[in-house]
């Protein structure tokens, strides 16, 4: 993974992949973020659709 600088940040990153969100996690994320939580890492107008 770019940036990782330790094998326990690898470990903690994959880790990520087996967490699972059901129905009510989602409709949270989408209450707090809705319409992503991109930051300033795209420029305006060019933000992914994901839907």
């Amino acid at each position: 993974m770019p940036g990782t600088r330790s094998p326990r940040r690898v470990e903690e990153n994959t880790a990520a992949a087996s967490v699972r969100l059901d129905g009510a996690d989602l409709a949270a994320i989408h209450e707090i973020l809705p319409t992503g939580g991109f930051g300033a890492r795209y420029a305006e107008g060019r933000l992914p659709n994901w839907i």
